[in-house]
């Protein structure tokens, strides 16, 4: 099974993947703390479309850059619209989104890269982070996976790209789904329940019922089972197991902040 584990560098915590660091691969998901920003984005908010001051945005994303001895130019950013599409990118994109929103590749939520010096980042508060690393090939992918992205199957997608852009094998594919909304606090209601049971009815115990029409749905649960269901081996996928609405303490949450609050994120790179 995949090992994870918590780094403090530079006044910053984040999570990693001690094995794929030592395969060349620069990995985190960041806390919150550790930056610039001030309330309700305190402190390592990374996300330049919530309010926060843009300079305070870039110098955080500045600073988690530097844990990786790398500059900001080197980000690639996507416009994450809680959609599947998912995109290859080299080293002509880097720097699209990383300083600014104008030039972030559009209407995305996955990347793909075998490149070096492609750093690829995202930035979430609730959504499910999920990273992917084919060892073989050298090629690696983040996927952005909130509820509505879980249902059009993104980190499924991401596979079908480094398969058909990388010549990866789903065998090989090794895969880390991060931080985010758990089961605990992930409360739906029934029209939502009954679609995510139309689309994965194959799937045991991602849905329990509640009182009063209310529900609660375990998205990371469901990118695994997807996952294995795509043939990824299952002692190659780990789950933090970590629920950001449980722990405002370390993370942004889009819900229990009532939608005023940064954002974390995920970056993966190939080091040059």
């Amino acid at each position: 099974m995949l090992e994870w584990m918590w780094e403090k560098k530079n006044g910053i915590s984040f999570i990693t993947v001690p094995a794929w660091n030592q395969q060349g691969i620069d990995i985190a998901f960041t806390g919150r703390n550790g930056g610039a920003s001030e309330a309700p984005f305190n402190t390592l908010n990374l996300g330049l479309h919530v309010g926060d001051r843009n300079e305070l945005v870039l110098e955080n994303r500045r600073r988690v850059m530097q844990l990786f001895e790398q500059d900001i130019e080197q980000m690639v950013c996507c416009q994450q619209v809680h959609g599947s599409r998912v995109v290859s990118v080299t080293r002509k994109q880097r720097g699209c989104g990383s300083v600014d929103m104008k030039n972030w590749l559009t209407d995305t939520d996955g990347m793909v890269t075998n490149q070096p010096g492609v750093y690829l980042a995202a930035f979430y508060a609730d959504c499910i982070p999920v990273f992917l690393f084919d060892p073989i090939k050298k090629c690696i992918g983040l996927a952005h996976s909130g509820w509505k992205g879980t249902m059009g199957r993104i980190a499924v997608n991401t596979v079908n790209i480094m398969e058909q852009d990388f010549n990866c094998q789903k065998s090989d594919i090794q895969v880390l789904i991060g931080p985010g909304i758990g089961s605990c606090c992930f409360e739906i209601k029934g029209d939502l329940a009954a679609k995510a049971i139309a689309e994965f009815g194959q799937f045991r115990d991602i849905i329990s019922k509640e009182k009063n029409d209310k529900y609660r749905w375990n998205l990371p649960q469901t990118i695994y089972h997807m996952l294995i269901e795509r043939g990824i081996k299952p002692e190659n996928v780990s789950m933090t197991g970590l629920c950001t609405s449980c722990h405002t303490d370390l993370f942004y949450s889009y819900r229990k902040e009532n939608g005023i609050t940064g954002r974390m994120g995920a970056f993966m790179g190939i080091r040059d």
